[in-house]
C-alpha cells in the first residue's frame, strides 16, 4: 500500500541527511524544468521512494548500484512527454530503505520489482535499466514474462564475471571499510574513469552532489558492502545469466553500450545481442559505463525511438 503522499516537501522530512539528498536531487529535477513529483510505497516492509511523472503507458527507469532515481533527470523529462515514468530508488539507495540485498540476488531483485509493480498497481510495463538496473529488468522478464513489455538495457550486469577489482575489495572486510564509505575525491575518480568521459558535462556538478549525498544515509556503507558481497566476490559477479536464461527472454531488447565500458566491457554486450532471440545493440563512441549522463541526446534518441515502436 501507499504510505505518503505523492508529494513530498523537504522541511517534511526530519532526517537532515534525507533533506539533504532531496535538496540535490530536486535540484538535477529543476535543471530540466521538473518539480519534484514522488512518494513513498511499502514493498515487503522496505520503505521505497520513488519519482512518477507523466501520463500513459508505463515505463519504469531502473538506475544502477550508485546514486538513486534522479540519475535520469534527462531521459525523466524527454520520456514523460509522452509516457508515465516511474523512477524508484531501490533499496540501498537514494531515499529508500537500507535494506541488504538476499542471495541468489536474481530471485531478490524480482521479488522486490514484483512488489513495486503489484503496489503502485502497474500490471505490465516497459523496463529501462542501468547497470544492475538493466539485470534486474532482465531477471524480470525471465521469471514473470507477463508483467514485461520492452526492455532497454543500458550497460547491463550479469553477462559475464569480468568485475572491477574496486567492486572485489568492497566485499572483503577491511578493505570494503575503506572503500565503501563518503568519499568525495574517490568518488571524483571514479567518476571520470568509469561512468563518463565528458566529466565536465553541463549538470555534472549537480549530479556529483547528488550522487555524494545518497551516500551520506544513515546505514548506507554497511548495506552496500553487503549488498557488493550478495552481487560479487573476488572472482567476479556472481549471477551470470546462462544462455537459456538469456534465450528465455521474449520481450524486444535494445542493448545500449559505451563503446569504452570498463565496468562490463561491450563483450557482454555482444554477447546479449548474440543470444536474445529479439534483440539489437547500439554502441555509443567515446563513451564509458553511464552514457546517459554524458551522451543524453543520444540515449534519449535510442529510447524514445525504441519504445515508440510496434
Amino acid at each position: 500500500m501507499t504510505t505518503s503522499t505523492n508529494q513530498i516537501q523537504e522541511r517534511s522530512m526530519p532526517n537532515i541527511i534525507e533533506q539533504k539528498i532531496f535538496k540535490s536531487m530536486s535540484e538535477l529535477l529543476r535543471r530540466v524544468g521538473l518539480d519534484y513529483r514522488g512518494g513513498y510505497v511499502e514493498v515487503d516492509g522496505k520503505r521505497i521512494h520513488y519519482l512518477d511523472y507523466g501520463e500513459g503507458a508505463p515505463v519504469l527507469l531502473l538506475h544502477g548500484g550508485g546514486s538513486g532515481s534522479a540519475i535520469w533527470f534527462r531521459q525523466i523529462e524527454v520520456l514523460a512527454r509522452t509516457r508515465r515514468v516511474i523512477v524508484p530508488d531501490h533499496p540501498v539507495f537514494g531515499l529508500s530503505s537500507q535494506t541488504v540485498y538476499k542471495p541468489p540476488y536474481p530471485d531478490c531483485v524480482v521479488d522486490y520489482m514484483t512488489g513495486l509493480m503489484d503496489v503502485l498497481d502497474i500490471q505490465t510495463a516497459d523496463l529501462v535499466g542501468l547497470s544492475l538496473g538493466a539485470q534486474m529488468a532482465m531477471a524480470t522478464a525471465m521469471q514473470i514474462p507477463e508483467r514485461v513489455g520492452k526492455i532497454a538495457a543500458i550497460g547491463a550486469a550479469g553477462l559475464g564475471k569480468e568485475f572491477p577489482l574496486l567492486y572485489k575489495l568492497a566485499g572483503v572486510p577491511i578493505a570494503g571499510r575503506l572503500i565503501v564509505r563518503p568519499n568525495k575525491w574517490g568518488q571524483d575518480t571514479y567518476f571520470k574513469t568509469m561512468e563518463v568521459v565528458d566529466y565536465e558535462f553541463q549538470d555534472a556538478i549537480a549530479y556529483k552532489q547528488y550522487a555524494y549525498d545518497v551516500t551520506l544515509m544513515e546505514g548506507h556503507p554497511e548495506a552496500m558492502r553487503s549488498s557488493i558481497g550478495t552481487i560479487a566476490d573476488f572472482g567476479g559477479q556472481k549471477s551470470i545469466f546462462s544462455d537459456e536464461e538469456l534465450r528465455s527472454i521474449e520481450s524486444p531488447v535494445l542493448a545500449i553500450w559505451g563503446d569504452g565500458d570498463q565496468v562490463f566491457p561491450v563483450g557482454h554486450a555482444y554477447r546479449l545481442a548474440e543470444v536474445v532471440p529479439n534483440a539489437r545493440l547500439h554502441v555509443i563512441e567515446n563513451a564509458r559505463h553511464v552514457p546517459l549522463l554524458d551522451h543524453p541526446v543520444e540515449v534519449n534518441k535510442l529510447l524514445v525511438g525504441f519504445l515508440s515502436s510496434d
